[in-house]
């Protein structure tokens, strides 16, 4: 009998109470590990695309949100504006037929010069509520809240540093939310070196506390100041001034137009939607080889999780988005 053992049965009943922590740490330990086998081993050998849809909560929104996005844009469709499936909406399309299982939002990009077209159209048709939000600073999620309650059911449009949301709902809790985000052309004799310089700047002037209005006065005083940008078409694009993915991502190269345009449709949840001419390609330099394969955060509805943080911080019960 080794020590260890010796230990444990002179000690009798009292290890258990005494060392209470460090076996629960132990099993913890032991069930991660063969947690983690058993994930590698379905990823070796199951194929990501063939996942079921997801189920429960969960499912209805998605397909109340992808029914939004459709309506909203059959309502943008007399203003001509050239907008295609962007981010996790492309990829889930491409490879799911729809949305990823545990994804619950849909994104658009446009052109600069689309985008202040759009911003115009939210303004004046009256399908929309423009909110005027250039006061606003710190947390977002009550905002949004807020915004939502006082306009019940309305096609409320909210400018943010990062994208333009549309939501209709009488809550946070079930708003469905079409996201718009600008992208940019970038003048032909403009360098790599040059872009790149102008986008760190860019980043940390965003990254530091400053009132929305600040931030889209700084947009628009930058993009022309700059001398980098073009608002006639170019062979190069790049995520632009407003655009979640030029802060939050690394710098990916620039997306070529023909790779872009002319646009062609694809099927997203048994519905039609605008894309990407060659998407296969915007994936991969958006995301890289993998995302045909399962990433890191797989089964994680992250909006999901966001809302609830904030329902729990206000007292209000929390949305139930496990599958069933």
């Amino acid at each position: 009998m080794n020590l260890k053992k010796a230990i444990i049965k002179c000690m009798g009943p009292l290890y258990p109470i005494l060392f209470k922590k460090r076996i629960e740490c132990r099993k913890l330990i032991k069930e991660n590990k063969n947690l983690s086998y058993q994930i590698s081993y379905l990823k070796r050998h199951s194929d990501i695309s063939q996942l079921k849809p997801a189920t429960g909560f969960l499912r209805e929104f998605q397909l109340a949100e992808v029914n939004y996005a459709r309506d909203i844009l059959d309502l943008l469709k007399p203003y001509d504006l050239q907008m295609h499936l962007e981010g996790g909406a492309l990829l889930g399309a491409m490879r799911h037929k729809g949305f990823i299982p545990w994804d619950d939002d849909i994104d658009v990009a446009m052109s600069r010069s689309d985008f202040n077209k759009l911003i115009h159209v939210l303004k004046t048709d009256p399908n929309f509520t423009w909110i005027d939000s250039s006061q606003k600073t710190g947390h977002y999620l009550g905002y949004y809240d807020k915004l939502i309650r006082s306009n019940p059911n309305k096609n409320i449009a909210i400018r943010t540093p990062h994208c333009i949301h549309v939501f209709n709902g009488t809550s946070l809790r079930d708003a469905r939310n079409l996201e718009f985000f600008p992208n940019d052309f970038l003048k032909e004799d403009v360098t790599e070196e040059q872009y790149l310089a102008c986008r760190e700047k860019f980043i940390s002037f965003i990254q530091e506390e400053h009132s929305w209005e600040e931030i889209f006065d700084y947009y628009e005083k930058n993009w022309k100041a700059s001398g980098i940008y073009s608002l006639e078409p170019t062979s190069r694009i790049v995520p632009g001034l407003g655009n979640w993915d030029l802060v939050m991502y690394g710098f990916h190269g620039f997306r070529h137009y023909d790779d872009v345009y002319p646009l062609k449709t694809i099927i997203f949840e048994g519905k039609e939607f605008p894309c990407p001419n060659k998407t296969e390609i915007i994936l991969d330099r958006e995301y890289g080889k993998h995302w045909r394969d399962y990433p890191n955060d797989i089964g994680i509805p992250h909006s999901l999780v966001d809302k609830n943080s904030y329902f729990a911080m206000i007292g209000e019960p929390q949305i139930d988005c496990k599958e069933v």
